[in-house]
């Protein structure tokens, strides 16, 4: 399977591979809120990757610019399930990648660790 360059990112902790296929005005649709700008995704998805740990890709859907990734993580002692859909632009850049987690009580848990790390290292940019 294709492993997508976020899935990647997560697993492998580096983000700046990650950086440069992000369009300029990428889009970032998290499950609590929307970021945008390359610096600022590009942030948000470094988070991430320190709160999801082990990602695996299950399953990959395409479609022109589309490509829909289910995928299985840790948090914590929590197993997740999640979706990511990754939309590209006419050039081949992301340009806007929408996060879906489920159970709620690991979605509960992500929430946190997040929470604790963007107030050590929050974004440049306004989120949407």
């Amino acid at each position: 399977m294709t492993d997508s360059p976020v899935l990647t990112s997560w697993r492998d902790g580096d983000t700046d591979p990650l950086i440069e296929t992000l369009a300029p005005d990428a889009v970032f649709s998290s499950p609590v809120a929307d970021y945008r700008g390359r610096s600022t995704v590009g942030h948000m998805l470094g988070l991430i990757s320190r709160v999801l740990d082990e990602p695996v890709p299950v399953r990959r859907w395409s479609l022109d610019h589309d490509n829909v990734y289910r995928f299985r993580a840790r948090v914590g002692r929590d197993e997740v399930q999640g979706i990511l859909h990754e939309e590209r632009d006419e050039a081949g850049q992301l340009a806007h990648i929408t996060l879906f987690l489920r159970p709620y009580s690991a979605l509960r848990e992500a929430i946190r660790a997040m929470s604790r790390l963007l107030e050590q290292s929050p974004p440049a940019g306004p989120s949407a």
